[in-house]
């Protein structure tokens, strides 16, 4: 099997102009501590289409959804975040 697991989280921002932005958060060593990892370099204007915009991202993180993203595909995620409409 590929490597460890990548612990991931997926949340929405509301900005003070009102627009929504998806933001995905990672953990490391299984800790319970989240850092910014992506965040959508536009707004959207509900909730819904931010929290669906960044579940397309999260799910094009891994080859595989069945396994879910793992440490060994970071070339992988690197040239899947430069395409996605996000930001490091």
């Amino acid at each position: 099997m590929a490597g460890q697991l990548i612990s991931i989280a997926l949340t929405v921002d509301q900005h003070d102009a009102g627009d929504y932005f998806w933001v995905l958060l990672e953990s490391f060593d299984n800790s319970m501590e989240f850092e910014p990892l992506m965040e959508a370099a536009t707004g959207f204007s509900t909730y819904i289409e931010a929290l669906q915009a960044g579940y397309v991202v999260l799910k094009g993180m891994s080859e595989d959804l069945n396994v879910g993203p793992r440490e060994e595909g970071e070339e992988l995620l690197i040239a899947q975040e430069r395409g996605a409409n996000g930001q490091l």
